[in-house]
């Protein structure tokens, strides 16, 4: 049972479904990265696997797995399958209980119905791989200090200011009250106190000519507004306008879609072309092979019509050999 495990576990890393025949498919479906604010905590992108009971046909990846592993053909490589699928069942059915490993566990319902619990691994998620859950805790607001200005205390004495208040009030009062010297009474002067020479002399009046300003000649002023010229209107002649034809649209059709039923698929043209020789023609009339992605499949007939393939398949998968034939769709 674990050796379909590890073939399980090696095709789901380069391919998004591996479908186990007669038991169910594997599918790995993509998580895109989320962030939860509550828990602060970012998470990566990841792929989950879950699994698909209704697919259950064979879509060849297995069978190849055990012919590159095993090295063997793919008839073997098919019984050896089949073998494996059987020991999953009959497992599942007497313990109640399977375990596939990285991939998950299996069991059964109370109604009988099998249930898949998918394991918790990180193994598949190629694209973040290395990337953990980051957790980022949120900062405390920081609080805004209140800058302190120092402050500078004159001491003043208040006497001090007083007595200068009144000292300048006593100057300009003396300012104020003192009679000019020009303004004095000669004849106050009781005799023999004023001098001599101050009594003789008589005080000379000098008379300043104030020369009159005699306005001369004036010009008036002529204001003289200067007329900006009209800007110059040019006329520009229009363009003629080209009217381009339209240029007829060409209709790409697509390639039909064709339907091929597969019976086998193998990694190399050799295994395939062997294969169609031993192929019955009378069973198999348009038996060839159809090339994608790296992979020879055998098909024994195709159709551009769904309905009819889907018919031969059904009519095809009633012969022993033919029933795991299987519906291939390409362009």
């Amino acid at each position: 049972m674990l050796r379909i495990v590890t073939h399980i576990e090696r095709l789901l890393l380069a391919h998004d479904c591996v479908i186990v025949p007669k038991f169910g498919g594997f599918v790995l479906q993509t998580v895109p990265a989320m962030q939860k604010v509550e828990e602060h905590t970012f998470r990566p992108l990841r792929k989950e696997i879950g699994f698909n009971m209704t697919l259950q046909h064979n879509d060849g990846l297995l069978p190849e797995s055990y012919m590159q592993m095993h090295g063997v053909n793919y008839r073997q490589a098919q019984l050896m399958l089949e073998e494996d699928v059987e020991d999953m069942k009959k497992t599942l059915q007497q313990y109640k209980k399977l375990s596939m490993g990285v991939l998950g566990s299996f069991s059964i319902g109370e109604e009988g119905q099998m249930i898949f619990h998918p394991g918790e691994t990180e193994l598949f998620s190629v694209g973040s791989y290395g990337l953990p859950v980051f957790h980022f805790p949120a900062l405390p607001p920081l609080q805004a200090k209140r800058e302190e200005v120092a402050l500078l205390t004159i001491p003043v004495n208040r006497r001090l200011i007083r007595t200068a208040v009144a000292s300048v009030a006593a100057v300009a009062l003396f300012l104020l009250v003192s009679t000019p010297v020009k303004d004095v009474n000669q004849d106050a002067y009781t005799a023999s106190f004023v001098p001599t020479e101050m009594v003789s002399q008589k005080p000379v009046l000098v008379e300043k000519a104030i020369a009159e300003s005699v306005p001369e000649n004036v010009v008036p002023e002529v204001e003289v507004k200067t007329v900006a010229p009209a800007p110059k209107r040019e006329t520009v002649a229009a363009k003629p306008v080209v009217v381009q034809p339209a240029v007829a649209k060409k209709e790409v059709k697509a390639n039909p879609k064709m339907y091929h039923i597969v019976i086998a698929s193998f990694p190399s043209e050799a295994q395939a072309d062997e294969f169609i020789v031993g192929v019955d023609r009378a069973e198999c009339k348009h038996v060839s092979k159809v090339v994608r992605d790296g992979k020879y499949r055998i098909y024994a007939d195709k159709f551009d019509n769904r309905a009819d393939a889907e018919t031969y398949m059904a009519t095809l998968r009633s012969n022993p050999k033919y029933k795991d034939a299987w519906l291939f769709i390409s362009r």
